[in-house]
């Protein structure tokens, strides 16, 4: 099985678990409530990361292939379905990019 698909299923697993232990816990603030609210922060980065592994953007202004961290990835503005606001290094201001997906899988030849 592919790592990344793990990663995916084990943030989803992770922010899912995090918000239920900390809602459950809410009224009662304590060590359980921080364990869930870091399994939820926990989960997000996990997501991020994904993202910038899984995707790769192209400025439509000048097609400079551009790689994001995990907080750009996940906290990026969405234009729309396929396309997201970025800075541009080359453009130097913020332009549409559009997302490409990267084959995930490891090749041996």
């Amino acid at each position: 099985m592919n790592r990344y698909r793990i990663m995916f299923g084990s943030s989803i697993v992770l922010i899912f678990a995090g918000i239920l232990l900390a809602a459950f816990c809410f009224p009662k603030i304590g060590l359980l409530f921080f364990a869930g609210v870091l399994f939820t922060v926990a989960g997000l980065y996990l997501l991020g990361r994904w993202i910038s592994k899984a995707y790769t953007y192209i400025c439509m202004d000048c097609y400079l292939r551009i790689d994001v961290g995990a907080l750009e990835g996940l906290f990026a503005v969405p234009v729309d379905k396929a396309y997201r606001r970025l800075y541009c290094p080359k453009c130097r201001r913020k332009t549409v990019c559009k997302a490409r997906r990267i084959s995930l899988r490891v090749h041996v030849f």
